[in-house]
This record gives structure tokens, sequence and C-alpha cells, in this order.
């Protein structure tokens, strides 16, 4: 009984678009497409997102107006400042550096759904 080497086969993404290219199968649609089409629902409103910018920047206004500038850059000092030193970063530090990426997310992805719509 003879065993046959298997070899390992790898395929790269031009290989699976030749693969799908070669085995294109088209079918009639009479039209079915565009009729789907115009039934879809209208695209939703960018106010929602806009809504959350507004919000988020009341939000931060607030926040500094009440608290101040200060304790929020003292945070983000001890951070750097616990980092350079390979220590562990207070729970503030962390904390605040967190919101500020979270925060940042935020506005971005509503920036980016208003270009999108």
């Amino acid at each position: 009984m003879k065993f046959v080497d298997q070899k390992k086969i790898t395929m790269n993404e031009q290989d699976f678009k030749k693969l799908f290219i070669d085995h294109r199968v088209n079918f009639p649609d009479d039209g079915f497409t565009e009729r789907v089409i115009r039934q879809l629902p209208e695209r939703k409103s960018t106010l929602p997102q806009i809504v959350m910018v507004v919000f988020v920047m009341i939000g931060l206004t607030l926040t500094f107006a009440i608290q101040g500038v200060t304790p929020i850059l003292e945070q983000i000092n001890s951070l750097i400042t616990s980092v350079s030193h390979l220590q562990i970063p207070s729970p503030g530090a962390i904390i605040t550096y967190i919101t500020a990426l979270a925060l940042t997310g935020i506005i971005g992805f509503s920036v980016a759904q208003v270009d999108a719509g």
C-alpha cells in the first residue's frame, strides 16, 4: 500500500479572486435588484451622531468648568511619570486616560458616521 504525500495547500487573496471569477455564474434577475433597492427605506438621519457629539462636548465643558483643568492634567502627568519610571499608574490616572480614549473614539466615530451619511 502506497501513501501519497499531501502538500499543504495555501491560497492568497489573488487565488481566491481568480477562483471566484473563473467559476462565476450569472443569473438573470429581470430587474429584481432594482425593485428591491427602490423599496428599501431611506438612509437614516445623521441627527443621532450630531446629538452625541454635542452632548459629549457639553459634558466636557461642564467637567472643565466645575472641576477645572488642573486635576485632569495632574492625573495625566501622574500617568506619564508612572509609566516612564516603570511603575503601576494610579487608578485615577488610568481612568482619566481610558476616558480620554473613549471620548476621542466616540467623537471620531460620530464624525465618520456623519461624513459617510
